[in-house]
């Protein structure tokens, strides 16, 4: 009902209709491969998607993560979820960049956990729902 009675409304503007549809897509892209390895759906993402979400992961998260940061910078500061995009966008941002620093032999750090899979759509999942919900908290 705040929603209705604000002074912005139901209307949003670009920029967070922008965060909510690329929230969406993400969400999409990580909760359908998991919803079939759990056996939820009988389909699962496009075999040209999967494979190139499977080549650029540390990529996506590590963008998305930035993404995140964004939203969390135009959030009032007074807002909760302000810290929390900030802070959880620089994790998603580390945890993203560290197996791409690695790869390129920068650093010699490996995080055992992100050799799986499942991992990266879960994370995905969670960066969708981010800014899924950023797009409706925003000014």
């Amino acid at each position: 009902m705040r929603l209705l009675n604000s002074k912005k409304g139901v209307f949003m503007s670009f920029r967070d209709w922008f965060s909510f549809f690329v929230g969406l897509v993400l969400f999409l892209m990580g909760i359908t491969p998991l919803l079939n390895k759990w056996n939820i759906i009988s389909f699962s993402l496009p075999e040209f998607l999967s494979g190139l979400i499977g080549s650029i992961f540390f990529w996506i998260i590590a963008i998305a993560g930035g993404y995140i940061i964004i939203d969390g910078m135009i959030e009032p500061a007074g807002h909760a979820i302000h810290k929390f995009l900030i802070l959880l966008g620089l994790i998603f941002i580390v945890v993203g960049f560290l197996p791409i620093l690695n790869s390129f032999d920068v650093i010699k750090l490996e995080l055992p956990f992100l050799a799986n899979l499942v991992v990266y759509n879960i994370i995905i999942t969670v960066e969708g729902l981010m800014l899924m919900s950023a797009g409706f908290t925003m000014r």
